[in-house]
């Protein structure tokens, strides 16, 4: 089933049909930040990622999972200018390079998954998604739904993909997060991410920043702007925030949590108090 949408494009897929079971889907987002070192080129961070694949047991059935592209991605992508489209020639090579390496990235992924009881599938974003402007214009949740209707959970990930008019562009991991919310309407969302959740500024620069427990748009407008230290091509925290926002309104309930403390994963996806950030819809 395809379908369309600008921005604020409300359609979904009856949720029965698509987990077959009356199911409602897990979304989980694991940051590159979690998963990779964002300051070293292509480097793994291997027993994160075991421990966050055996968290996520509890949310074997219907889970669907987006991972962020982290060192794999961001930094070769923003050397080369790739999120603003194809310029030069020259460029193709770097396309070409960055779609291996998250590849290789989505790959060790995978592997950690199944080593640890998730049976997890991947599915490229451009398997599912045509792109135009580094937007997504239409969704095929087809190839989602036949994994999770085989009992399977399928794995996407932020990537370089075809844009009818860029070229190409950078697809983030949080874009096919929306796409997925918008078309599953999942039960609990979670973002898996280096920190506890949104704070009132920056927690890695200063100590007495406050965590904030719900997030609204408000608390978008009050927030502190300052800039990420690891290169990025997929926008701001304010941005990602933004589409986090969105989110929240195509699920029961949407969270941030730190993918870096043991057990707070776990807490999410089996509806159990954890600290945290809970997105209140905007």
């Amino acid at each position: 089933m395809a379908f369309s949408y600008a921005r604020d494009l409300s359609s979904t897929i009856p949720i029965d049909h698509a987990l077959g079971l009356g199911e409602r889907m897990i979304l989980v987002k694991l940051g590159g930040s979690v998963i990779t070192d964002k300051s070293k080129l292509r480097t793994f961070r291997s027993s994160s990622c075991s421990r966050l694949a055996r968290e996520l047991r509890p949310a074997r059935s219907g889970l669907t999972l987006v991972h962020g592209a982290g060192s794999y991605g961001h930094i070769e992508a923003k050397k080369h200018g790739l999120q603003n489209g194809l310029k030069t020639n020259a460029q193709l090579r770097h396309v070409a390079s960055v779609q291996r390496d998250v590849r290789e990235l989505n790959l060790r992924v995978l592997e950690t998954l199944i080593d640890n009881d998730v049976r997890a599938v991947s599915i490229p974003p451009a398997a599912s998604a045509k792109f135009d402007g580094g937007e997504i214009k239409s969704f095929e949740s087809d190839p989602f739904q036949v994994m999770l209707d085989l009992g399977l959970s399928p794995v996407t990930f932020g990537d370089v993909v075809p844009d009818e008019s860029m070229g190409f562009s950078i697809c983030s991991g949080d874009l096919m997060m929306e796409a997925l919310a918008r078309a599953f309407e999942p039960k609990i969302v979670v973002f898996c991410a280096d920190v506890d959740g949104v704070f009132d500024c920056d927690p890695k620069r200063n100590a007495d920043a406050k965590l904030i427990i719900e997030f609204d748009r408000s608390s978008l407008r009050n927030l502190k702007r300052t800039e990420s230290a690891h290169a990025d091509v997929t926008g701001s925290i304010y941005g990602k925030l933004e589409r986090m926002l969105a989110i929240a309104r195509h699920c029961e309930k949407c969270m941030i949590v730190n993918g870096n403390v043991p057990g707070r994963l776990q807490k999410a996806v089996s509806g159990k108090d954890v600290v945290s950030t809970v997105v209140i819809p905007g």
